[in-house]
């Protein structure tokens, strides 16, 4: 079978940027520093980011509904094979839009490792996640990770990130982020360091046995709370969230339910 599009350069070789955001009442949330990552992901391969990106993504949403979940990918386009082509490439948008459904059970985390902690984490580069969607599957196929658990990724020793989200931890009170190279830098959590909300720390794998809550934050869900990590049943009252929440509420895109339960 073959497609028009067997030479997008996203299919072929990996080259390809995205990012995920949820668009409520037709805004989505710190939109220029979601276009200002997927520009840094594009100028690493090379490509200039097209232009008129966000009318295009607010009308795919809109035709979706006032609360929906927005995937912008940009590749490489169409173009000769070969790793490193000579000249201009035009770049391929790609824009898909769903309705948002909030998770219907509660976030069970499993710790992972990483085997790649040194590895720059600058833009949602699309090659990395199927790197992830491996170790994921192998993870599951030997035992390490049931069904019903998501992978909390560590590397010697360090908490690194959740395997769709930032991770966030409270120890005696206090919110922290781990801050590592190997992180993504996510947008939800680069707002709530700015407003003073969570601390970056070199965050330990044995605080998971001191912890007393436990969240993930990303575009999509905002704030979760963990249910479980490796067994440990966490705490999850609203209460505990309070500060997070009320660093992020009133914002433009962001929905009245911040703390997604």
């Amino acid at each position: 079978m073959t497609s028009e599009h067997i030479l997008d350069r996203g299919l072929l070789y990996g080259e390809a940027v995205f990012e995920t955001m949820r668009v409520v009442d037709g805004q989505v949330f710190a939109w220029q520093e979601h276009l200002a990552r997927l520009t840094r992901g594009l100028a690493a391969f090379g490509l200039d980011c097209p232009a008129g990106l966000q009318t295009a993504c607010l009308e795919a949403a809109g035709n979706t509904g006032p609360d929906a979940m927005l995937r912008l990918t940009v590749s490489g386009g169409e173009a000769p094979r070969g790793l490193l082509v000579a000249g201009e490439r035009e770049p391929c948008v790609h824009i898909q839009a769903w309705p948002y459904h909030a998770p219907g059970e509660a976030l069970r985390l499993r710790s992972l490792h990483w085997p790649h902690g040194s590895m720059a984490r600058i833009a949602k580069f699309t090659a990395d996640y199927g790197f992830t969607i491996r170790l994921l599957h192998q993870a599951r196929h030997a035992g390490l990770l049931a069904e019903n658990e998501k992978a909390l990724f560590t590397h010697e020793d360090e908490l690194l990130c959740m395997e769709t989200g930032n991770i966030l931890i409270r120890v005696d009170g206090a919110w922290f982020t781990p801050d590592s190279g190997a992180v993504l830098p996510g947008v939800v959590r680069q707002t709530l360091l700015e407003a003073g909300a969570i601390q970056p720390a070199d965050c330990k794998a044995d605080w998971l046995l001191a912890c007393e809550a436990l969240a993930v934050c990303n575009s999509g869900c905002f704030i979760r709370p963990v249910a479980s990590v490796d067994g440990r049943k966490l705490q999850t009252q609203a209460h505990l969230f309070g500060g997070l929440v009320e660093a992020l509420r009133g914002r433009p895109g962001v929905p009245e339910d911040v703390l997604c339960a």
